[in-house]
């Protein structure tokens, strides 16, 4: 079972060029990009080994019920709403912005709202599932996309083009710079996979034991560098900063010499299709339970066999309102709205921490009353 929580590792790592991380950070890269990257390593280390560490003191509890168990009602409630937002905004967010990545890159005369329709519709069906089936898909979802996205990744690493001397320039000279705030925390996403556990937590046995803790640093420094500095060796240290998405621009610089798709865009446009939705649909379905933790008829349930009516609601109406984002904003009010909802989330994050350390000490405090209530009843 430990396998699952490092699938959301390795998304959330990926997934960072979708909620634009890469464009913050090269935006920001002879102002205090680079000089972010090691402060934002340690602390998103920090905050996935003291998580994992805390929610392994809950088998088999969400985040909603983790609340209950500590808090009255109503602040239980405050708290299960900011998570409905905090992650419900991710998957709008990602969902706007890969749905106008396809209609630049594939068809710029369809209309905008076709391929939103068809990536919102399939993620509203995918999240409405029980979260067994939703971590099943995820899953089947990422053992196909990752070996492909990291065999692109390690092509445009060594390609002939990259050109070195631009990310020695970048990174020798925004070294020296003072960390950017909001670099470090765009940085701080990349290792941010471990937030998923606040809800499939309910899924994880009585002795499972997160082991191999020290991939965390390794898979999210990996793709926190070259996420930034390819896309410099690529595009040069100047012209790098005319890209929204960047990523997309950077792959079709690369070629493939097999069978009939010769550019590696395509390829990773159809991986990042995949992501996208898984993002989305976890995103969502986290959102969506959280809001039902709010009422005592909905109790959690991670096998169900119909599923309820409320998920369908729910998820039609977080559809809806991307709809209505996608109406009254561009590509630009969507970058703001990503950087926003980046600061947001690091600071909702921290709060989880604070709070999950006070719930481990307060369930320790309860035991120690416990067993001495039990020790003067031996008395």
């Amino acid at each position: 079972m430990i396998r699952y929580y490092y699938y959301h590792v390795f998304y959330v790592g990926m997934i960072n060029i979708m909620v634009l991380v890469p464009f913050v950070l090269i935006n920001h890269r002879f102002g205090g990009a680079v000089s972010s990257f090691p402060l934002a390593i340690v602390c998103g280390t920090l905050y996935s080994y003291i998580t994992s560490a805390c929610f392994q003191r809950f088998p088999g509890l969400g985040l909603p019920e983790i609340y209950r168990l500590f808090m009255p009602v109503w602040i239980a409630n405050i708290l299960n709403i900011i998570g409905v937002v905090t992650w419900a905004s991710a998957g709008i967010i990602v969902l706007f912005s890969y749905s106008n990545t396809i209609g630049i890159f594939f068809d710029p005369e369809a209309s905008a709202y076709l391929n939103l329709a068809i990536m919102a519709l399939a993620s509203l069906w995918a999240a409405t599932r029980s979260s067994r089936s939703v971590q099943f898909t995820h899953e089947v979802l990422l053992i196909v996309c990752t070996p492909i996205i990291i065999w692109i990744l390690l092509k445009a690493l060594f390609s002939p083009w990259l050109n070195w001397d631009a990310i020695r320039l970048v990174a020798t000279g925004g070294i020296r710079q003072p960390p950017s705030a909001i670099c470090f925390f765009a940085a701080t996403f990349v290792f941010s996979g471990h937030l998923n556990i606040t809800l499939f937590n309910r899924l994880n046995p009585r002795d499972l034991k997160f082991r191999f803790r020290w991939m965390i640093p390794i898979v999210g420094t990996f793709f926190l560098l070259v996420s930034f500095f390819v896309p410099i060796g690529l595009h040069g240290t100047q012209a790098v900063g005319d890209y929204l998405y960047v990523w997309s621009v950077t792959t079709d610089t690369l070629m493939m010499k097999y069978g009939f798709i010769q550019r590696v865009l395509y390829l990773f446009l159809l991986l990042y299709t995949f992501l996208s939705l898984l993002f989305v649909m976890n995103t969502w379905h986290t959102g969506m339970e959280f809001f039902k933790a709010c009422f005592k008829k909905y109790p959690p349930a991670t096998d169900e066999v119909n599923v309820p009516r409320i998920n369908w609601w729910i998820c039609l109406t977080l559809t809806c309102l991307t709809f209505a984002y996608a109406y009254f904003t561009n590509d630009l009010v969507n970058k703001l709205a990503a950087e926003i909802w980046l600061v947001m989330r690091f600071f909702v994050e921290t709060a989880l921490v604070v709070l999950m350390l006070l719930f481990v000490f307060m369930q320790k405090k309860g035991l120690q009353r416990k067993q001495a209530l039990q020790r003067q009843g031996g008395d």
